[in-house]
């Protein structure tokens, strides 16, 4: 680029600040009056205080005539003069510098800002190519030359030029003849410069690209210190970068002796010149043609004229190393995206998520083909795994779809349409990324979360976190959301980063979500963690898995194998696809294992029964027990069968009494509908085939609920449960006024009361009792009696709210918090124990238990939620309930242990029993009704 051409981009681009630049030049032209006036003090003082010439006649004009008339008066007349000039000098000089610092800093912001914007602009394949080090330089060194050749290179050479002119008129003035000697070094200097300032442009580009090179050195060792420190590697990386800067050092002192060399012709030129005019000049004093002051002048004014000169000459040399930089910056600026955005594009708020490949090819260079003839379509809501060999290319499918890179053949497609017909800012708000190694920013982790959405509140920044599974860990730390991570987030761990990183997705709510090796690099429950979150997040969405592990593929829906760039399997039903392929050696075997495991699957009872409630149902890609319930007489047995319900999720298969199993069905199927709480997806029921016509089980089928453990000390967790209880009793009690549901009143826990009393009495003499719990049993036998003769105070107690449906064993351990844009939300399963009364033990509170007695919802969150819904209930009333509630709830759970007293380890549950019986006469104490006396245990009734 030529001289010409960079100066006219250099003033196009300052072009905002031209006026703060035309003020800069005004003051730069003050120099030249003042300049004009520094030698007038020493022809005075030579002239008329030494000498007996007058002042000129514009002094007189401005002095006194009395301090004229003596040699000392014209003395003080010099020296205040001096002063005055150097005052103006200074402040000249001042403003000067003040105005350089404003615009220059103004002028670089500016076009740093542009060059940024810029660098994120172009396209992967660029950054890919030149070395983001390359770009950063550009950014952070060239772009300030702006402020060095148009702040303190064209306005000094303009202001120098104004004030050579000025020298040269007065000096022509005084004496022609030596200002026609003194402008005969002009032609000189020319030559001078025409003939160094091509070779110190070049070198500059040399200097320029050998510092930017050195610069990546210590980016990439820095970026990667921790590898260069477990390898022991410093001592190399430093050997690196001095070989990379030695090759600048070089450069730089060359480029230095080519400007000393120029500078050494220019003041050898400016000499002689100097040296003519001597000569000329005292001849002309001799000749009395001048005053010796005149001369002492005009030999003053000569150095003024050749300030310039050299300030010009050097300028035109010396700014070539700026416009080195200056042509690097407007190269960088010059750069054209490979991936560009059409003239007319359209724009998409948010899209349905279909995908589709046809006949897609990619290369990263002609040496280097990726994709070859990929096709594939899935539809909304797809969950796709990708499956493949380290290499195959399938990172480079995601770096497609989302616009990173153009294909080189072929179409991409969302919803029908070309991915290049979307403006690039659309597109890639419909796609929600989570990287294998996950990027964070050094902000707080509130930021990180909230980059997806800036305007983000932070309650939906927290319900983000919740979602994510990050809360528990957020909570932990110092200063919660406001900690600082960290260069890439080089504070947290990695499966922290990670769950930020789904948070901030999570926060995105985009419609198709991509994974790209998610859980590679975590511990397994940390894994655990992840994925868990991720089920949460993949609701509603089309997914795109990428992942070698069989745990974060499980639900997938379809299947993608890629080989070598090529699509070698494409499914969408059998999850057994999901494995990678296996490796030739193998290839033979896996149709027979893969048959072997089918065979053993479709054995499996819970397989057995859900294939009955539909032929067609897939077969799980595996079973797994979910829990084991050692029921005293019926076995109730719980399964995870993976990657069978809807959009390949999980399907809870549970054999349990067909008593409690219609009261669940009857809950999923006949009174959810008609709420607004989410549960569970009900599949439907069958009956239990077994070879035992005593045990009439049968089998209940319901999507698995995914969500974070619910955990009665905190506070936010026991106000979701109250909303969701609230709105439950209130919108369920016409569907469950209407449906075949049990009586779940105080006559239900009277009876588990009075069967716990049989089984206690039926057991007590096992040889594992000792003689302290013989005695602890004995006081329980005597409170139960003492209850159960004053039942019917128990049951008076129980007003206040009407009858409607409870769940009956609304503890931690069936209910899952998820968290939404709306807060945290409960889910509730295991409605075995549900029924029609009035809410007692759903509101059950408890004291210092773990929460598998009860959730301890809010009260005050209950009551103001039924109220809003048209209850008319009294805060007092439902305390009085759900101390009512509490008792029941204790009298549940004694008479569940208590079948533990038939075993040989009896004893071991006798610290649960007495737990629960604190429970139960603290409950009893709320309700005043008895109190226990430590000494006998006996019961007194107030």
């Amino acid at each position: 680029m030529s001289d010409v051409a960079l100066y006219r981009r250099l003033l196009h681009q300052a072009r905002p600040y031209w006026p703060h630049l035309a003020g800069l030049l005004a003051i730069g032209l003050l120099a030249s009056p003042i300049a004009l006036l520094n030698p007038v003090p020493l022809k005075i003082a030579v002239d008329s205080a030494l000498g007996t010439h007058p002042l000129p006649a514009y002094i007189r004009v401005l002095v006194p005539a009395l301090a004229t008339r003596s040699p000392a008066g014209v003395l003080a007349v010099a020296v205040v003069l001096m002063l005055v000039i150097a005052a103006l000098g200074q402040l000249q000089g001042l403003a000067n510098k003040f105005v350089q610092a404003y615009v220059g800093e103004r002028l670089v912001l500016g076009f740093r800002s542009q060059l940024v914007q810029q660098a994120q602009r172009l396209s992967l394949s660029y950054h890919d190519s030149k070395g983001t080090a390359d770009s950063l330089y550009r950014v952070q060194q060239d772009a300030a030359v702006i402020d060095k050749i148009m702040v303190e290179g064209i306005i000094p050479f303009l202001s120098a030029a104004i004030t050579l002119g000025t020298m040269i008129v007065v000096m022509a003035r005084l004496d022609w003849q030596a200002a026609l000697v003194a402008l005969t070094v002009c032609p000189p200097l020319f030559l001078l410069s025409r003939l160094y300032r091509p070779r110190m442009r070049r070198q500059s580009r040399h200097v320029k690209k050998l510092e930017s090179s050195a610069l990546a050195v210590v980016q990439e060792t820095l970026g990667a210190i921790r590898v260069v420190k477990a390898f022991g590697q410093e001592a190399r990386e430093t050997e690196r970068f001095v070989h990379r800067s030695t090759e600048g050092v070089a450069a730089r002192i060359r480029l230095a002796l080519m400007e000393g060399r120029y500078g050494v012709l220019v003041g050898l030129t400016s000499a002689l010149g100097t040296a003519a005019v001597l000569l000329i000049g005292v001849g002309h004093v001799q000749q009395n043609v001048l005053t010796l002051g005149q001369l002492l002048m005009v030999l003053g004014y000569l150095g003024q004229v050749y300030d310039p000169l050299k300030t010009i000459s050097k300028k035109a040399a010396g700014i070539q190393g700026y416009l080195a930089s200056a042509e690097r910056a407007f190269g960088l600026l010059d750069e054209q995206p490979e991936v560009p955005e059409r003239p007319h594009a359209r724009s998409v708020a948010r899209a349905g998520g279909a995908v589709e490949f046809r006949d897609v090819c990619f290369a990263y260079g002609p040496d280097r083909p990726v994709l070859q003839d990929v096709s594939f379509a899935i539809a909304p809501g797809t969950r796709l795994g990708v499956i493949g060999a380290t290499g195959a290319g399938k990172t480079t499918l995601i770096s497609l779809l989302t616009r990173f890179y153009d294909p080189t053949a072929g179409q991409i497609l969302l919803d029908g349409v070309d991915v290049r017909e979307y403006k690039l800012a659309d597109l890639r708000r419909q796609f929600a990324v989570v990287l294998q190694e996950p990027v964070l920013f050094s902000l707080s982790i509130a930021d990180n979360i909230a980059y997806a959405a800036p305007g983000a509140s932070r309650e939906q920044i927290v319900a983000a976190a919740r979602a994510a599974n990050a809360q528990e860990f957020i909570e932990r730390l110092p200063h919660r959301y406001e900690t600082e991570v960290g260069e890439r987030g080089v504070k947290l761990s990695g499966g922290q980063r990670q769950r930020i990183a789904l948070a901030r997705a999570f926060l995105k709510d985009s419609p198709v979500l991509i994974l790209d090796e998610p859980t590679s690099s975590v511990d397994a429950k940390t894994e655990s963690a992840i994925v868990e979150a991720l089920e949460r997040l993949k609701r509603g969405r089309t997914v795109i898995i990428i992942s070698h592990r069989p745990s974060t593929l499980a639900g997938c829906s379809a299947f993608l194998t890629i080989e070598r760039g090529r699509v070698v399997a494409d499914t969408t039903t059998a999850l057994v696809a999901a494995r990678p392929a296996p490796v030739s050696s193998t290839r033979a075997s896996a149709p027979t294992l893969m048959a072997k495991r089918r065979e053993t699957l479709l054995a499996h009872p819970a397989v057995q029964a859900w294939r009955r409630l539909g032929p067609d149902h897939p077969v799980p890609s595996r079973v797994t027990p979910a829990k084991v319930k050692p029921d005293r007489t019926q076995p109730k047995r719980v399964y995870r069968l993976e990657g069978v319900g809807a959009d390949g999720s999980a399907v809870i298969a549970k054999r349990c009494g067909r008593r409690d199993g219609l009261a669940e069905r009857t809950v999923y199927a006949q009174i959810f509908p008609h709420t607004l709480l989410p549960g569970p997806r009900y599949y439907g029921a069958v009956e239990d085939v077994s070879d035992d016509p005593e045990q009439d089980m049968c089998w209940l089928f319901v999507g698995e609920i995914a969500g974070e453990k619910y955990d009665l000390s905190r506070p936010e967790h026991r106000a979701a449960a109250a909303r969701w209880l609230g709105i439950l009793h209130s919108e369920a009690r016409a569907a469950a006024g209407q449906a075949d549901l049990p009586d779940a009143g105080p006559s239900r826990y009277r009876d588990q009361m009075r069967t716990a009393r049989d089984v206690i009495r039926e057991h007590q003499h096992n040889a594992a009792l000792g003689a302290d719990d013989l005695t602890f049993l004995n006081a329980l036998l005597a409170r139960f009696d003492d209850l159960d003769e004053h039942w019917d105070r128990l049951e008076r107690a129980c007003t206040g709210l009407p009858s409607t449906l409870v769940h009956g064993d609304f503890n931690g351990k069936n209910l899952r918090v998820q968290a939404s844009l709306a807060g945290l939300e409960i889910l509730a399963f295991d409605w075995e124990d549900c029924g029609r009364s009035v809410p007692t033990t759903d509101l059950a509170q408890v004291v210092a238990t773990p929460s598998c007695m009860a959730a301890s919802p809010d009260l005050a969150t209950y009551v103001s939620v039924v109220r809003q819904r048209g209850v008319d209930c009294d805060q007092k009333d439902v305390e009085r309930l759900a101390a009512c509630g509490g008792v029941f709830r204790a009298l549940a759970v004694i008479e569940w242990d208590s079948y533990h007293l038939a075993h040989d380890w009896a004893d071991a549950f006798i610290p649960s029993l007495r737990m629960w019986e604190a429970e139960l006469l603290h409950a009893l104490h709320r309700l005043d009704w008895g109190r226990r006396v430590p000494s006998s245990h006996a019961v007194v009734w107030s």
